[in-house]
Parts: C-alpha cells; structure tokens; sequence
C-alpha cells in the first residue's frame, strides 16, 4: 500500500508515530534524544520504510544522525519539498 504525501506527515503525525514506536503515553521533548525515550535502531528502520511508503525517502543513517524529533520533522519537511 503506498501513502501520498497528500495524507499529512507533518510534526502531529511524526509526534503521534513515534509516540506509539516507543509505546510511550507522555509527552516527548522534541529537542531530547528518543534514544532516551527506548527508540531502538528496528523501529528508527520501521518509520523510514512508513515515510518512503509516504513518498518520502530517508535512510536509516539520516535519521540516526540526529534522533529528535525536531531534527526529524526538519529532514521530513526538506525531503518533502525537494
């Protein structure tokens, strides 16, 4: 099944995935490591296969880069408008 960029993946649909990745219920500092919160490297590969899904590509490395997410919505944005 293949997800157009037209469904928002915006910084609440970010937010919302990977609080449900790292089955955490509170709120996330998007600027702190989700390293802190559990976030392991499966599921840092699990969301880049649901963003390319969303025709947005990132790598597993772009986004260990920088696990936040900030950095994350950041990189979002830019693939999607480029």
């Amino acid at each position: 099944m293949t997800v157009t960029t037209t469904e928002a993946t915006d910084f609440d649909w970010l937010e919302s995935r990977v609080s449900k990745l790292i089955e955490d219920e509170g709120p996330i500092d998007p600027a702190e490591s989700l390293i802190y919160y559990g976030l392991d490297s499966l599921r840092v590969m699990k969301l880049a296969a649901e963003l390319k899904e969303r025709g947005i590509t990132v790598s597993f490395e772009d986004l260990a880069k920088d696990p936040t997410l900030n950095a994350w919505s950041a990189l979002i944005d830019a693939r999607k408008n480029g």
